[in-house]
């Protein structure tokens, strides 16, 4: 299989290559860092041909399910990461001790350049994939535990097919332990879902 090119945009951030402009506060939910290959520096995603293009591969795979198009046969893939929505219900844990809303939410070690790195150096597009003109969203959720351990990812909602969903799921199963949600100061168990989009150009 190949490698293939990567774009990465998270919640108030925007990363197509290497080159970084890193204007974060520190506060994960607060972070504004671009990380483009041409040096595009607004972190409000003023970029607006890949804003768009982030947009139309969400719209396009909101239904979940991939379906081979002719006319994207044998093109390039790559792919969109990014956090969900931050939760706004209570804070409280489930039956299992694991919470889906906390006041820190987890995050990967290196913030975004590792996230970006990490793809980059782990993640394939599938050749059948491609090869039949397939693109789509696959949701993965996993839980991080309080040391930062990734337990039980899964695929949410429909499966693309075409070796898409394993792949997502490969790349997950692989990542280091993260950095823990916290709540009230107190590293705890958390809930993590985070879409992977594969598009084809």
């Amino acid at each position: 299989m190949r490698n293939m090119g990567l774009l990465i945009a998270v919640t108030g951030m925007f990363v197509t290559g290497c080159n970084v402009n890193d204007t974060s506060s520190g506060d994960p939910s607060t972070s504004d860092t671009v990380v483009t290959m041409k040096m595009e520096s607004s972190p409000m995603m003023t970029d607006t041909s890949t804003a768009s293009n982030l947009a139309a591969a969400d719209k396009m795979t909101s239904s979940g399910t991939g379906k081979m198009n002719p006319a994207k046969k044998g093109m390039k893939g790559k792919v969109a990461v990014s956090d969900m929505p931050k939760m706004n219900g209570p804070m409280e844990a489930d039956n299992t001790g694991t919470y889906s809303n906390v006041e820190v939410y987890p995050a990967f070690p290196g913030g975004s350049k590792g996230l970006q790195n990490f793809f980059n150096d782990n993640l394939q597009y599938p050749e059948t994939a491609m090869n039949d003109g397939v693109d789509g969203k696959v949701d993965i959720m996993f839980t991080v535990d309080e040391n930062g351990k990734l337990s039980n990812p899964q695929v949410m909602g429909d499966k693309l097919g075409y070796g898409l969903d394993e792949e997502a799921l490969r790349v997950i199963t692989k990542m280091p332990a993260w950095t823990p949600g916290k709540l009230k100061g107190k590293n705890v168990k958390t809930k993590f879902t985070l879409p992977v989009v594969f598009q084809l150009y």
